[in-house]
C-alpha cells in the first residue's frame, strides 16, 4: 500500500558487542509506539513448542492428528513440520478471500471458533506438496498455535508470556495494544489506513505488537539462550540467524550474528514489501566494510 501512504517511516539499529554503531528513528517511530512484528511472531510460537516438547507436554515428532484428530492429516505431518514449514500445507487457507470485506482484512474472520469449524475439518484436503519440502505457511503456524492451545488448555498469549517473554524479561509486547499507541498511517487524501486484524490462531503466526526496543531486546536475549545454536524456527543465511515479518503496512526484521555480538533490527511503516530486508542487508554490508577497514588500519 506504499503508493497511497502519505508519510512513511523507517527505524533501524545496528548493535555490535552491545554498542550502537548505526541508528535511525523515523518520524512515526518516535516515542516508543507499539509496532506490528508480523511473522517474527512465529519465532515465539516455535519457542513455545520447543519448550513444551522439553517438558514432555508435547513431542515435536508426534503426528499433528494425535492432538487435532479432526484435521485428518496423515501421520507424517508432525508438530516439527508445522514449525519448519515442511508440512505440505499452503501459505493460506482455501477460500480465504470471498468478499470485499475479506480482501480489506483477510485474517479478521478467523476467530478460534470459526477456525475450528471452517478450517480444521478439511485441512487434509489442502495438502499440496510432499511432507518434508519447504513451503512457507501462515496456515501451518495457525494450526500449530491451535495445537498448543488445545494441548495445554491455555490461549497463545498466556503461553507466550509464561514461556518466552517473562523468562527473557521482555515487556512492551502485546496482542491487543491500546489503539492510541499504534502508529496510524494516512493516505494522500488524509484518510486513516486501516490495518489488518489477526484473529484467533493466526495470532501465533503474526499477531504480535511491541516497541522497537522490545523487538531488538527479544531477538538478542532469545539468541543468548542458545549461544552458537540456531534458535528453533529462525532462518540462517550463512552469517546470521534471522527472521522477518510483514503485515499490511508494517514490516520487521531481526538478525543476530553467529557469535551473538552483532544485531540488526529494522522496522518500516508504509514502505513496499522488501524494503525492510534491503535495509537490513545494507546495514550488514556496511558492518563488513567497517570491519575490513579496521583490520587494514590495524
Amino acid at each position: 500500500m506504499s503508493w497511497i501512504v502519505r508519510t512513511k517511516s523507517e527505524a533501524y539499529r545496528f548493535r555490535n558487542a552491545g554498542r550502537i554503531e548505526v541508528e535511525q528513528t523515523g518520524s512515526l517511530h518516535q516515542g516508543d509506539p507499539m509496532l506490528e512484528w508480523g511473522s517474527v511472531t512465529k519465532t515465539v510460537t516455535a519457542r513455545i513448542a520447543e519448550l513444551l516438547d522439553r517438558e514432555g507436554s508435547i513431542s515435536l515428532s508426534s503426528p499433528v492428528s494425535e492432538f487435532l484428530p479432526e484435521t485428518g492429516l496423515p501421520r507424517e505431518v508432525d508438530v516439527r513440520s508445522l514449525a519448519e514449514h515442511t508440512s505440505g500445507l499452503p501459505r493460506l487457507p482455501k477460500g480465504m478471500i470471498k468478499t470485499t470485506a475479506d480482501a480489506r482484512d483477510p485474517y479478521a474472520k478467523y476467530t478460534t471458533e470459526r477456525f475450528d469449524s471452517d478450517v480444521l475439518p478439511d485441512i487434509s484436503e489442502q495438502l499440496r506438496g510432499p511432507v518434508g519440502s519447504f513451503e512457507y505457511s501462515n496456515l501451518g503456524y495457525a494450526v500449530l498455535t491451535r495445537l498448543l492451545e488445545v494441548t495445554t488448555g491455555n490461549d497463545w498469549w498466556t503461553l507466550a508470556e509464561r514461556h518466552v517473554f517473562t523468562p527473557l524479561g521482555v515487556t512492551d509486547v502485546s496482542i491487543d495494544p491500546d489503539p492510541s499507541s499504534v502508529p496510524v498511517l494516512h493516505t494522500w487524501t488524509g484518510r486513516a489506513c486501516r490495518q489488518w486484524k489477526l484473529s484467533g490462531p493466526f495470532v501465533g503466526a503474526g499477531g504480535l505488537h511491541g516497541t522497537f526496543d522490545a523487538l531488538e531486546r527479544y531477538a538478542i536475549t532469545r539468541a543468548q539462550q542458545t549461544p552458537g545454536e540456531k534458535p528453533f524456527g529462525w532462518g540462517d543465511d550463512g552469517e546470521q540467524y534471522w527472521h522477518d515479518g510483514g503485515t499490511l503496512d508494517h514490516a520487521a526484521f531481526v538478525g543476530i550474528s553467529y557469535d551473538g555480538l552483532k544485531a540488526v533490527t529494522v522496522h518500516t511503516l508504509g514502505y513496499n514489501a522488501g524494503r525492510v530486508n534491503k535495509t537490513a542487508a545494507r546495514l550488514k554490508r556496511n558492518s563488513h566494510r567497517a570491519s575490513d577497514t579496521t583490520r587494514l588500519a590495524g
